[in-house]
């Protein structure tokens, strides 16, 4: 399911299919997994699988972390940042089992608050690369 989506998504913004060499394969994903004590949910999980080593998907403004970057910050597992670090976006904990859970963004700025993106992380990358597109930086 979640693969098709980013499939779609680099057809749309990339002119092409995602290969085997855009993705992490899955024993660093286990690998990572276990060091860190969870699982990751499949959105972000198949994520990372699919295209976490694709630089213009996770490069090109907002900086999505190499899949070794990403750690448990204040009760969220925090895998992206802004381009100039003013906000970062994660996973609550606590929804962690859940397959595709809400993003949470982070102000990195005091006062350190949460705040709900109200989408999961496929719709958010679809909104981002949409955004991406509008502001002419593919």
């Amino acid at each position: 399911m979640f693969q098709e989506t980013y499939q779609q998504l680099a057809a749309s913004y990339l002119g092409r299919r995602l290969i085997g060499s855009d993705g992490v394969p899955v024993g660093i994903v286990e690998r990572v997994e276990r060091s860190l004590g969870l699982v990751l949910p499949a959105a972000i999980r198949q994520y990372y699988i699919s295209c976490g080593r694709n630089r213009r998907f996770n490069r090109m403004h907002n900086y999505i972390r190499p899949l070794r970057s990403i750690a448990v910050e204040d009760g969220h597992l925090v895998f992206m940042d802004e381009n100039q670090g003013v906000v970062s976006w994660g996973i609550r904990l606590e929804d962690l089992a859940t397959e595709n859970p809400i993003v949470w963004q982070r102000n990195n700025t005091p006062p350190v608050e949460w705040y709900s993106e109200a989408k999961t992380w496929p719709e958010l990358l679809t909104s981002m690369f949409h955004w991406y597109d509008k502001e002419g930086m593919w």
